[in-house]
């Protein structure tokens, strides 16, 4: 069938302007008119009958949905879109059907219990009159006996309500299911369309967890150069004090091959520590770069997203649980809810703490390594040295400080998309049984 849209024009009213608000009523109806012929011409002939009978509440919700996804691509999910409609049409008065029922159903509910307190009552009065040797029992349980025939009538009534109820129910279930596997056939559409997407963006975020290794390494590089500085300044300082103490001029002490061969450590010092924070701009820019990347694709896909999202909310829609006694019968029937597991994402946070004590990258990877498996055994996820110091491009023997060593580890075992459970629950651990304590 075809959903091909041909021009639309809205007649006017002879010697009426449609700016009034009478002509665009007018328009308006028309339209209306418009869209159902539209509809009907595409829809099966039993279609066509069942579109006909509809209700003009009915009618329009169908036309409004129709309208409103005529200019969508894709005529699978212009008809997916349809169907939906349809069946949540159907629900709805299922729906309500199945409620009046459960509410006729409740009142024979009322009519059987008052019966059943009766019963109770002069069964409670028979054994009172047979235990004093009373008569008049046997009347009173003829009297029983009406009760019952009574009950039996409501009980039969309420059989016939309760299986009409239970097809309506069904019916409406199988409504529910048949509009959910639609949906679902939409949801895969879209996420098909999100795949490539969310696997770009997931790539992007890969290389922005390597910057962030990346520069968490290049700030120790440049903390490694700064105390470096730091102790030749001090002994520059020292020599310097010691010749100036033997009369030495502060020309001559400049000038003396000490202080050069110190000045050329401190130059060497100095052009390092411009390469690392040139690279550190380098990976700045970079970042930049990637995460406007992240921006273009996450608002290319966001669309998508919320095309899915209208679905999965259409299937949030339940029918309302209407509960309904078993009937009384021998056989009981059985059956219950299914249960469902319900996870919960438990996010575990890590205090920071403060630490001066500086150790060489490759004592903390050791430490680290040791102390999982003194807890875990062979079970703790131990960290590959070589490839720690590969990924960050630290030297092994490269000096940093608690802080340092826990930002860039957790950075490294993001980068690797490695278990961070252990990490986790044991840093804070680790810092105070093999670090602060040593």
């Amino acid at each position: 069938m075809s959903f091909e849209k041909s021009p639309t024009t809205l007649p006017e009213q002879e010697g009426q302007s449609s700016s009034t608000p009478e002509g665009v009523k007018n328009q308006k109806r028309a339209a209306e008119q418009e869209i159902k012929k539209k509809i009907i011409s595409n829809l099966s002939p039993e279609n066509k009958n069942f579109f006909g009978k509809m209700s003009e509440e009915g009618v329009k919700i169908a036309s409004q949905v129709y309208e409103g996804l005529y200019n969508t691509p894709g005529v699978n999910r212009i008809v997916g879109k349809l169907e939906i409609a349809y069946n949540q049409f159907w629900i709805d008065k299922h729906q309500q059907k199945a409620a009046k029922f459960k509410g006729k159903m409740d009142g024979l509910d009322l009519r059987i219990g008052a019966l059943d307190e009766s019963k109770k009552e002069i069964e409670s009065f028979i054994k009172s009159l047979k235990s004093q040797n009373i008569p008049g029992a046997e009347s009173l349980q003829i009297k029983l006996q009406n009760i019952d025939r009574q009950k039996a009538e409501l009980l039969n009534e309420k059989d016939k309500k309760q299986s009409k109820f239970e097809a309506i129910d069904n019916k409406l279930k199988l409504y529910t299911n048949e509009r959910d596997r639609v949906a679902d056939k939409l949801i895969g559409h879209y996420e098909e369309k999100l795949r490539p997407m969310e696997a770009e963006l997931e790539r992007l975020q890969t290389f922005n967890n390597q910057i962030d290794l990346l520069a968490a390494a290049a700030e120790v590089k440049n903390k490694e150069f700064l105390n470096k500085l730091d102790d030749l300044k001090k002994r520059k300082d020292q020599i310097a004090e010691t010749l100036h103490k033997t009369g030495m001029s502060e020309k001559k002490i400049r000038k003396s091959e000490a202080i050069k061969a110190l000045k050329q450590i401190e130059n060497i010092l100095l052009d390092g520590q411009k390469r690392v924070r040139m690279e550190k701009e380098n990976l700045a820019k970079r970042k930049a770069e990637i995460n406007k990347r992240i921006a273009r694709v996450d608002s290319k896909a966001n669309p998508y997203r919320d095309k899915r999202e209208e679905f999965i909310r259409i299937k949030k829609g339940r029918p309302i649980e209407i509960k309904v006694a078993p009937r009384q019968r021998s056989v009981d029937v059985k059956g219950g809810e299914e249960i469902r597991v319900h996870s919960i994402k438990v996010e575990v946070g890590i205090r920071e703490v403060g630490n001066e004590e500086r150790l060489r990258i490759a004592d903390y990877l050791s430490r680290w390594n040791t102390f999982l498996k003194e807890i875990y055994k062979d079970k703790a996820e131990v960290i590959d040295t070589k490839d720690f110091l590969r990924e960050t491009g630290l030297p092994k023997n490269s000096k940093l400080d608690f802080e340092d060593f826990k930002n860039i580890l957790e950075k490294y075992l993001k980068y690797r998309k490695l278990p961070v459970n252990q990490f986790n629950q044991n840093i804070e651990k680790f810092f105070e049984q093999k670090i602060k304590t040593e």
